[in-house]
């Protein structure tokens, strides 16, 4: 359940730092490795080219801080083999002192009222129970790459006529 107070937009350029900031902070969890200049840069990368999409949404905290947000950017494969306008979440991640108020799920909500299927790749290693999460709202696991360590998932959006049964 989402929580009314949550109040979700979409990230913006100004968000990078407050997004880059708060991925610094789960970024053990993830797991992702950012302890080199060269990686910092590489993930700065990805974050602004995900807020360059419009499709990345943050929530922030009273003061205008970034308490949480997440990434999403165009599935080229998914799109290419299905012709759809798949979405690829990239990453995510909520402030410590933020969690436990809904925030991930709104933010997740947010993207998927896009109505566009997502897709989704977890490590093996991750310590956030994401591959759980994303399970229990509704996407389904595509499979398992052993050589990689991750697991895939996608979410289809209930098309209106599946949902209320197709006139005919």
């Amino acid at each position: 359940m989402v929580e009314a107070h949550i109040h979700c937009r979409v990230a913006a350029p100004d968000d990078a730092a407050g997004i880059f900031r708060v991925l610094t902070e789960v970024a053990p969890e993830i797991p992702l490795l950012i302890d080199t200049r060269e990686r910092q840069e590489a993930v700065s990368r990805i974050v602004d080219k995900c807020i360059s999409t419009d499709e990345s949404w943050v929530t922030t905290n009273g003061g205008g801080v970034v308490a949480g947000f997440i990434l999403v950017e165009p599935d080229e494969m998914e799109r290419f083999q299905r012709n759809n306008a798949a979405l690829h979440l990239a990453y995510a991640g909520v402030a410590k002192t933020q969690r436990k108020h809904g925030i991930f799920r709104a933010l997740l909500q947010c993207v998927m009222n896009s109505g566009v299927p997502l897709t989704a790749t977890v490590k093996f290693a991750n310590q956030s129970a994401m591959a759980e999460r994303l399970s229990r709202i509704g996407f389904r696991q595509t499979s398992v790459d052993s050589s990689r360590e991750e697991y895939t998932f996608i979410w289809q959006p209930i098309s209106p006529s599946a949902q209320f049964g197709a006139v005919q």
